[in-house]
């Protein structure tokens, strides 16, 4: 076991900045993977560790420090034998000259980024909507920082001199995210911050960080799609990290060869779990439950018990989700896009459902749950058309069966699926 050990995620600016100086030293370490989402960094165990309850925490034997900056600084000091130099050894004025470039970084140009992240990046990947006006404001002042390093980069190749440092390296997290948006120009708009900002991403270093950011689950899918909230109910479920990569598919992004390179057929989602790729949302979950088996909550068992589980999730696929998915499209997601009912294909496939409710209430007069005693995936499965029909006249058929009702009741409240909701929901 390494004697460095750093709590966070590479997916959080700030983690993935002392991930990127421990790679340019070329220093062993452990990554002790914090979840956020459930809360891990406000948890007593982290806050002693930090106690503001942010990511990263650093662990050096018996050093223990916070602040990723601190964290760089203290890398590069102590272990300036070892990789790329990243500072300059001394006092001097060389020394002089990087520290005010990282200040810059950190009080100039950091505080903007951040905001044009949040705006530009995170938003629209929680599929919330930026706020113009921010990005606006935000621009213009990002535009004036440009401006500044251009002139400094007319005298030297880097910020802090004629060597990458700290106060080129410090900028990398954020540049990694703010090259994947529309602020991009603004870059490359100034020649010499553009050859400034291609040479610092392609770092060995760097793209190591890069590989561990992808490394985990990712899922490319739409806030909107059944199928895509299937994939994040199983996730989230289980306690997984993942990043979800959203797919505007109003502008067709489903269809184009980079997306088709992960689904053959368009469709969402899309799913990556390290080097596998996978399509079709129930057999994502069904990897995912058995995969990480160990972690979260149980969704698939042994022997006689999966034999079950699997009849109703089959149930569920070509059973209740072609009735299902009929009314949802008619009901919900017609009027939601101006479109007129199709009370044909309604007065059709509501008397399907309701067979089909049937089945359910004699099941669940026999077992809490349809695969069993335990919620399962046979049950979740159901969770992303439930959201929509429950919205629906058809409600009237789930709440007409008290079991189906209780059932209804029980597995829409999960927190799992709360978290889907809010995280899925326009803001």
């Amino acid at each position: 076991m390494a004697a460095i050990k750093v709590h966070g995620n590479p997916l959080y600016t700030a983690s993935a900045r002392v991930l990127a100086c421990l790679f340019e030293k070329g220093l062993e370490f452990d990554l002790v993977l914090v979840d956020v989402r459930s809360g891990q960094h406000k948890a007593e165990s982290f806050l002693s560790l930090n106690p503001f309850g942010q990511i990263p925490a650093f662990e050096d034997g018996d050093l223990k420090l916070f602040e990723s900056r601190a964290i760089t600084r203290y890398i590069a000091h102590e272990y300036a034998d070892k990789g790329t130099p990243l500072v300059v050894s001394g006092t001097g004025k060389e020394m002089a000259v990087q520290s005010m470039w990282m200040e810059v970084e950190a009080h100039e140009y950091d505080p903007v980024a951040l905001e044009l992240v949040k705006e530009l990046a995170l938003k629209p990947f929680l599929g919330m909507q930026s706020d113009p006006a921010v990005v606006v404001v935000e621009e213009e002042k990002l535009g004036k920082v440009l401006d500044v390093y251009e002139a400094r980069l007319t005298r030297s190749k880097y910020l802090g001199g004629d060597a990458f440092s700290l106060a080129d390296l410090h900028h990398l997290p954020s540049l990694s995210y703010l090259m994947n948006t529309r602020v991009k120009e603004l870059f490359e708009s100034r020649p010499l911050v553009s050859a400034w900002v291609a040479d610092i991403l392609c770092r060995p270093a760097w793209c190591k960080v890069m590989e561990m950011r992808r490394a985990g689950n990712e899922v490319h899918g739409s806030p909107m799609s059944t199928a895509t909230c299937r994939v994040l109910a199983t996730l989230i479920e289980k306690g997984l990290d993942f990043e979800f990569v959203n797919v505007d598919m109003r502008s067709g992004e489903h269809k184009k060869p980079h997306f088709l390179a992960l689904n053959p057929f368009g469709q969402v989602p899309a799913f990556e779990d390290g080097d596998l790729k996978l399509f079709e949302s129930r057999a994502i979950t069904q990897h995912i439950a058995h995969a990480y088996g160990d972690k979260g909550t149980p969704l698939v068992f042994p022997g006689k018990e999966m034999a079950t589980v699997s009849v109703w999730m089959e149930v569920e696929a070509h059973q209740y989700d072609p009735a299902a998915s009929k009314l949802l499209w008619e009901l919900a997601l017609k009027p939601f896009l101006g479109m007129q009912t199709n009370p044909a294909v309604v007065a059709e496939f509501e008397p399907e459902l309701e067979k089909v409710l049937d089945v359910y209430e004699a099941r669940l007069s026999k077992s809490k749950y349809l695969g069993g005693d335990c919620f399962t995936l046979a049950d979740l499965h159901h969770l992303p058309s439930l959201n929509y029909l429950l919205r629906t006249e058809v409600k009237k058929h789930f709440d007409a069966r008290p079991k189906v009702s209780a059932w209804v009741a029980d597995i829409t409240s999960r927190p799992a699926w709360c978290k889907v909701l809010e995280m899925t929901s326009p803001k």
